[in-house]
C-alpha cells in the first residue's frame, strides 16, 4: 500500500500538511521528490481547497486505519479445522441458495 502526501521539511523534520492514516510509531518508507515553484503553488492551492471542503463539511478527514495483526499458526489451524467440519464451501452455497427458493 502507498499514499502520496505533501510535506514540508523544517528543522530536520518532514511535516505532512494533512493528518496521515497511520498508527503511532509506524515505520514507513519515504521517497523524496522535490517540487518546482509551480508545483508547490498547485499543491498549496490543493491543500487550501481540501481544507475549505473539510470546513464546509463536504469531505471528512481520513479515518485512522487500525493495523491488522498477523494470525498465529494456532489461529490458522483452528480456522482450517472449522472449515473442514463445515464441508466444501460450494456445497454450503448450493444449500443456501436452495433454501431461498
Amino acid at each position: 500500500m502507498y499514499t502520496t502526501f505533501t510535506a514540508i521539511y523544517e528543522q530536520g523534520i518532514l511535516r505532512p500538511l494533512l493528518p496521515l492514516s497511520l498508527p503511532e510509531h509506524a515505520r514507513v518508507e519515504v521517497r523524496i521528490i522535490r517540487r518546482s515553484a509551480d508545483a508547490k503553488k498547485a499543491a498549496a492551492d490543493q491543500q487550501d481547497i481540501y481544507r475549505a471542503l473539510m470546513d464546509a463539511g463536504l469531505v471528512k478527514a481520513q479515518a485512522q486505519i487500525e493495523p491488522v495483526l498477523p494470525f498465529s499458526d494456532a489461529d490458522v489451524a483452528a480456522a482450517a479445522e472449522a472449515l473442514a467440519v463445515a464441508g466444501p464451501i460450494s456445497d454450503l452455497i448450493i444449500a443456501e441458495r436452495a433454501e431461498s427458493f
